[in-house]
């Protein structure tokens, strides 16, 4: 099951293996995708800083790398991306 994690902390279910243009809606623009620091994935706005989205602080405790998460999120579990 694929979730939008908001940057205001709200979850809000999607459904199984979210469509390109579902990914797109949920985070506002072209996607960009990111490895969790559990060697999981999520998608946000590509442009998301030059857009200057909100700090997204939940999706920032899933990385393990020197930045941060902005916008709205959305975090695939394991089997919902295609191969």
């Amino acid at each position: 099951m694929a979730y939008i994690l908001k940057t205001n902390g709200m979850i809000v279910q999607m459904g199984k293996k979210p469509s390109l243009e579902e990914l797109q809606k949920a985070v506002g623009g072209y996607i960009e995708g990111v490895t969790t620091a559990n060697g999981g994935r999520f998608y946000c706005n590509e442009e998301g800083k030059l857009m200057r989205l909100p700090h997204n602080p939940a999706a920032n405790t899933m990385i393990d790398f020197d930045d941060y998460i902005v916008g709205d999120v959305v975090v695939m579990e394991e089997g919902d991306e295609e191969e």
